[in-house]
């Protein structure tokens, strides 16, 4: 695994951290290759939650911009950093089984915001703060920003995000939906870990259909998404942790997932 991507695991929470600080976690082909196989590697290992974040106070600004200028990119190089390492890392963090959280402290700008948009979940620290900045270099979002943030704050503001490449702070962020939860930014590391903790005690075939039923539905009809609730249900109460969040309840004690 690259030095540019930290990986740890504690029971069943893995912690992915872009470790690029000197340069606010900018991010380049390499660390997102990295990020795309930690999180495919996530899906057989016992992890349950997925935790992504960024070290020494930032996210990620975006795009490792004056890397790609040394190497000389062209056209053609650049598509085929979208292509063959960007895309596929955030369509890993989309399609994977577990929960993934984005911990956001400090800046998520350009790309660094497009992969906390596709997390499931997006939890900020007080001094975090968003920025689709492609706008302001002549792009457009390249990192599913054109998919994942419409449907977070809808189509108005998303093109304003995106035409103006305003920056906002975490409790703007959060009164147009596109966080979940700001915390102190003195105790977000407890906190994350704490969300995380509570999630990691669910049902991990319960999260995992529901993560599935959920994204699929956005281009679903009502009957459709009931028929997939139906299918659902029936493949978890056939499996060996089917009835056990029954029997807990009645025995009054914590259910012991096994996860399949």
């Amino acid at each position: 695994m690259s030095e540019k991507l930290l990986v740890h695991r504690e029971g069943h929470i893995t912690t992915l951290t872009i470790n690029r600080p000197e340069i606010r976690n900018a991010v380049d082909p390499e660390t997102m290759i990295a990020i795309r196989e930690a999180v495919e590697a996530c899906e057989d290992d016992g992890t349950r939650v997925i935790v992504l974040t960024g070290a020494g106070g930032a996210f990620s600004s975006g795009a490792d911009i004056k890397a790609a200028l040394s190497m000389g990119i062209t056209p053609d190089k650049a598509y085929q950093a979208l292509t063959e390492a960007y895309a596929p890392a955030i369509q890993a963090i989309h399609r994977s089984r577990c929960p993934v959280i984005a911990a956001v402290d400090g800046i998520a700008a350009g790309i660094g915001l497009d992969l906390a948009l596709v997390c499931d979940l997006r939890l900020a620290s007080e001094r975090a703060a968003f920025a689709e900045l492609f706008i302001n270099v002549g792009l457009v979002p390249d990192g599913g920003g054109t998919y994942t943030l419409p449907r977070l704050v809808g189509m108005g503001r998303a093109l304003e995000l995106i035409f103006t490449g305003e920056r906002i702070d975490a409790h703007r962020a959060y009164e147009i939906g596109l966080v979940n939860r700001v915390y102190p930014t003195d105790t977000f590391a407890d906190d994350v870990h704490a969300f995380a903790a509570m999630l990691a005690e669910k049902s991990p075939l319960a999260l995992a259909r529901a993560k599935r039923a959920v994204r699929e539905s956005l281009n679903a009809t009502l009957e459709e998404a009931m028929a997939r609730e139906a299918q659902f249900q029936y493949e978890i109460f056939n499996s060996e942790d089917g009835f056990e969040g029954f029997i807990a309840f009645l025995e009054k004690r914590k259910p012991r997932w096994k996860g399949r």
